[in-house]
């Protein structure tokens, strides 16, 4: 017995799509409520002590960083449902692997191949989305305010260093969620094949 007939699992990939971006708009809302807070914390107490300035700049990043972290896992999610829609349109998925939410943590191994560039982004445009803009921005904007604040960095300067610092950090974020989920892959084969060998039943015997 099957949950959902094959016939049907294009329309079910499509629905989870479809609640992956509202699920997408809904986290960019979080966000930009919670920068607005902070940002309007930070003009109230524009004339407080620089301590109080430092800690509401890095708020502002770390509440950025919990945002993409969750809008990057729902990246994720809509590129995986995408090769798995590709394969439901080519008669080629099977049934254990439709999964119950977006991003399971029993996924198919090497999945990008299919549909992105690489393990990190499916295409370059994708860095101009909100999902990816909006937290960049950010990031910036606090670091700025950082720079400008514990350092006597030449407005130039201070402009480029955050430009790059904004790109590291993100950068290391996917890197390190991509290298965390690719171990969670290869640990979900390995219990598959030990399953496998384990229910394995010569048919001579």
């Amino acid at each position: 017995m099957y949950d959902v007939r094959q016939e049907q699992y294009t329309t079910v990939i499509r629905e989870m799509i479809r609640h992956e971006n509202d699920v997408t708009n809904h986290r960019i809302m979080w966000l930009l409520i919670g920068q607005g807070f902070i940002a309007n914390a930070f003009v109230v107490e524009g004339r407080g002590g620089a301590s109080e300035d430092f800690m509401l700049s890095l708020a502002g990043i770390l509440v950025t960083l919990s945002a993409f972290v969750m809008l990057y896992k729902s990246y994720q999610a809509r590129g995986y449902l995408k090769f798995l829609g590709q394969q439901a349109k080519q008669g080629t998925l099977q049934e254990e692997h439709l999964p119950i939410v977006g991003w399971p943590r029993k996924r198919i191994k090497n999945w990008w191949k299919d549909v992105w560039v690489c393990p990190w982004i499916g295409q370059a445009g994708d860095v101009l989305e909100p999902w990816l803009f909006l937290p960049s921005l950010f990031i910036f904007t606090w670091l700025i305010v950082l720079l400008h604040q514990r350092t006597r960095l030449a407005p130039a300067l201070a402009l480029i260093l955050a430009a790059i610092l904004t790109a590291v950090i993100l950068a290391v974020c996917c890197i390190v969620l991509v290298w965390s989920q690719g171990k969670d892959e290869e640990r979900t084969e390995e219990r598959v094949r030990a399953s496998r060998t384990d229910g394995y039943r010569d048919p001579l015997e």
